[in-house]
């Protein structure tokens, strides 16, 4: 599956970061948010499991799972971009 389709099937970044991390812009940045976002919906899942209901704990944890895979799949773009550049480099 293609970057961008596994990107925009995770539902968690714009389309407009989408289109800049496919471009090579600002992925290191959009990992980073990625990760925020992981952290505090992880925080509240825990905060949830505390609760009487286990649907928000639930919820929590399924979108923090789609913060943490939607950091891999740039993780993994940005590897093959810097792989890609030191090809051509050598190259050169």
């Amino acid at each position: 599956m293609e970057y961008r389709t596994q990107l925009e099937s995770l539902m968690t970044l714009s389309a407009d970061a989408i289109a800049q991390a496919c471009a090579g812009e600002r992925i290191n940045s959009l990992v980073t948010q990625c990760y925020d976002e992981y952290l505090e919906l992880r925080e509240l899942a825990e905060e949830a499991r505390d609760g009487a209901t286990s649907e928000r704990f639930d919820f929590f944890m399924q979108e923090a799972s789609a913060w943490r895979d939607t950091a891999r799949v740039l993780r993994e773009m940005n590897a093959e971009l810097q792989g890609t550049s030191v090809r051509q480099a050598r190259s050169a």
